[in-house]
């Protein structure tokens, strides 16, 4: 997975608005964190930083009028996401 920033986030909400997703299905990504305790070393949680800073950014430059607590606001930064760095392959140009 690839933590690069998209330079247009908007441009990926946009397109993934205007498709048909009850035919395609919805790409999703979901993130626990086992708060028992330190059961895996820091090197396999090591992408968790860089993708909150990921989210964040896409946060600001997708919905920044949007509060903390916007679920709406979070389910675009999340299609974002999914969209551009868990299904690089879509037909869409990350350019």
């Amino acid at each position: 997975m690839s933590l690069t920033p998209h330079p247009d986030p908007g441009a990926i909400l946009a397109e993934n608005e205007r498709r048909a997703l009850e035919r395609e299905g919805i790409p999703m990504f979901l993130a626990l964190e086992d708060l028992r305790g330190p059961s895996r070393p820091a090197a396999d949680r090591a992408d968790g930083p860089a993708l909150a800073d990921l989210t964040g950014r896409y946060a600001s430059e997708v919905r920044p009028e949007a509060a903390d607590d916007d679920l709406a606001a979070l389910a675009s930064v999340v299609t974002v996401v999914a969209r551009v760095h868990f299904f690089p392959s879509d037909d869409r140009s990350e350019d």
